[in-house]
């Protein structure tokens, strides 16, 4: 079977529930600076600590969840606009890191929210935004030691070679933490002379996934949600093997692509 994903980057488009009310078509961002979109997880209980999330009648820990976002658009009558992210310790103008695992002990390891850069008025102008999971070729494979942060976070690194974890989910099964099982996924099938050099070529899995979100008619402040459930989808963490930087050949790494793909684990709240 030939996969979609083999080369290039994957879209997904993520259908938000759009709210229709009289009079009411822009983007309303009071109360926080212009572009500024927080993240937050659903079917968790983010009351504990560590995180709980339940799997049919099992609850498992969330020992890490992370993923990196890059290459932010918006779409202005009809056509795409490349936009930046604000520079901080989460972002550099092109990626930004989401880690949600250490919100509930450690926030300042945490960070649950993405700024834009851009003013409110180009928001208001905005359809939909778009944007990939994952870093970009250059970065990927750049050298980690000079990379700036968030680029430089070792538990986001696999090697020169492959590069970053695009997504990190390690968990644990609340009744018996010995029982782990993890998804890591990045660019697989990089060719190069050794795990400490570049790949001379494309990856053979360069597993991005594009998202295409609207934003036509939205009211309210810009919240996106995020469901862990909804990524390890019709997976059994019990009996399933982990899935780190496997083809997406592999079971059960193939389900798991495909939720990332057709699923809707990104939304407007």
């Amino acid at each position: 079977m030939k996969l979609p994903y083999r080369k290039g980057v994957i879209t997904s488009l993520l259908t938000a529930l759009v709210l229709s009310l009289s009079g009411c078509d822009s983007i309303n961002l009071s109360g926080r600076e212009p572009g500024e979109i927080p993240f937050s997880l659903v079917d968790v209980d983010t009351g504990e600590c560590p995180m709980l999330m339940k799997i049919g009648q099992q609850r498992w820990n969330i020992d890490y969840f992370g993923f990196y976002l890059s290459n932010p658009e918006v779409r202005i009558d009809g056509k795409w606009q490349p936009v930046n992210f604000k520079k901080n310790d989460w972002q550099t103008a092109k990626v930004a890191l989401m880690k949600f695992h250490s919100l509930c002990n450690a926030p300042e390891k945490a960070n649950d929210k993405i700024v834009l850069d851009v003013s409110k008025a180009l928001m208001k102008l905005a359809t939909n935004l778009r944007f990939t999971m994952g870093v970009p070729v250059a970065e990927n494979h750049a050298n980690p030691l000079t990379l700036p942060s968030p680029l430089n976070d070792s538990s986001m690194f696999w090697s020169w070679q492959n590069g970053h974890k695009f997504l990190r989910i390690d968990v644990s099964k609340h009744s018996d933490p010995t029982r782990t099982w993890s998804y890591h996924l990045g660019s697989v099938g990089c060719e190069s002379e050794s795990a400490v050099r570049p790949p001379e070529k494309s990856c053979a899995f360069t597993n991005r996934v594009e998202f295409i979100l609207p934003m036509t008619q939205l009211d309210t402040d810009l919240d996106l949600e995020v469901s862990v459930s909804n990524i390890v989808a019709q997976v059994n963490l019990e009996d399933s093997p982990s899935c780190m930087f496997e083809t997406p050949e592999t079971a059960p790494c193939d389900k798991l692509i495909q939720n990332l793909v057709h699923r809707p684990w990104i939304k407007w709240q």
